[in-house]
């Protein structure tokens, strides 16, 4: 006998207009003073209530997207574009890099400084910071 009143209230729960505000399904977007937008399911003021049901699979499949395509000559311009820059930040990381080395290598050669271990260390530092950033924009280079 519980078990069955149990099962009843739970369907009731599910059938309940505010099981929408229990199974956590109220989705608000607030946009601050600097334009900063905060998607949360806590109720904020200033906040707009957004419906779950326009975030579903199916409104996104039904074509949304088709707004958002661009022509492929427009797209090749951008990807030309983009790998200009990523090209020019990798030449200009490639010489900081050879720079810095040459660097080290000067501070090595002349131990004598009283804060030779300080700079050392803060040129290796830096060497490996542009050795990061060098194959970050190798691989996005790779993906163009």
């Amino acid at each position: 006998m519980k078990t069955k009143a149990l099962f009843i209230l739970l369907i009731l729960i599910l059938l309940n207009p505010l099981s929408n505000v229990i199974a956590g399904t109220s989705i608000y977007k607030h946009v601050d003073k600097d334009g900063n937008i905060t998607f949360t399911n806590r109720r904020i003021s200033n906040a707009q209530k957004i419906s779950i049901a326009s975030f579903s699979r199916n409104t996104e499949q039904s074509g949304s997207h088709s707004k958002f395509r661009v022509k492929n000559t427009t797209q090749k311009e951008r990807d030309t574009m983009r790998r200009q820059i990523l090209e020019k930040e990798l030449a200009s990381e490639e010489k900081l890099f050879s720079e810095t080395q040459s660097s080290l290598l000067q501070i090595n050669s002349n131990m004598e400084s009283s804060n030779y271990q300080e700079k050392s260390v803060q040129l290796k530092n830096k060497l490996f910071l542009h050795q990061r950033n060098i194959a970050a924009l190798k691989k996005e280079l790779a993906k163009l």
